[in-house]
């Protein structure tokens, strides 16, 4: 009887460690499954404010962000105005875009912050950089506009998506960190430019709207 019973005792133990390591297995295998929405989503590069961050459809560099109460334009599709408030401040993202492969038609633009706050680009602007057609290895200047409150401005990162036609999935994404922006707008407008063709590679976006508001 002691023989009998002590094997039993060994096979529970041993059907219990089998158990324990087939869980661990499962636990582990699981860490190398890839979710049916993380193989669709749009593939993400990331980087910061000066850098080139590359897509593989597009890659971009932010030369400049400016914070401010109005932005100065020529008209909007809200209507013919010389000066727009902000209701709370501007975020005017200035940046150099280029299509690598194909034509890409516009770009979504959005203003993540820290806290997972998310921010996107109103559309508001024809000269916003979001509406532009990106013909390849042809640069484009410009900005991306966003309308924030002063207070939740804190640590945004930009992201840009191509929209290739109607399918976002599997589209491509930068997201580019800021960094430390001040939340306090400046005193003067900012000038709102069209975006522009910029061979140069060297021209720091929005330079001259800030020297004209400025004067």
């Amino acid at each position: 009887m002691p023989s009998r019973s002590r094997t039993g005792l060994g096979r529970r133990i041993l059907t219990f460690v089998l158990c324990v390591v087939l869980t661990a297995a499962i636990f582990y295998t699981q860490r190398f499954i890839v979710s049916r929405q993380a193989l669709v989503d749009p593939i993400a590069t990331t980087g910061a404010q000066g850098a080139v961050v590359s897509s593989r459809a597009f890659e971009a560099e932010v030369t400049r962000v400016d914070v401010t109460a109005e932005i100065e334009v020529t008209s909007s599709v809200i209507g013919d105005a010389e000066k727009v408030p902000a209701n709370g401040v501007w975020v005017v993202v200035w940046a150099r875009v280029t299509a690598l492969e194909d034509t890409v038609h516009g770009l979504s633009a959005q203003l993540n912050m820290a806290d997972g706050v998310v921010y996107e680009e109103r559309g508001w602007f024809w000269a916003s950089l979001d509406q532009g057609t990106f013909s390849p290895a042809i640069p484009q200047r410009g900005a991306f506009v966003f309308e924030v409150p002063p207070d939740r401005l804190d640590g945004p990162t930009l992201v840009l998506t191509h929209r290739p036609g109607y399918e976002s999935r599997l589209s491509s994404r930068v997201e580019i960190d800021l960094g430390g922006v001040e939340a306090e707008p400046g005193a003067d407008a900012v000038i709102l430019t069209g975006p522009e063709i910029d061979m140069t590679g060297s021209d720091t976006g929005g330079s001259e709207g800030a020297a004209d508001a400025s004067e």
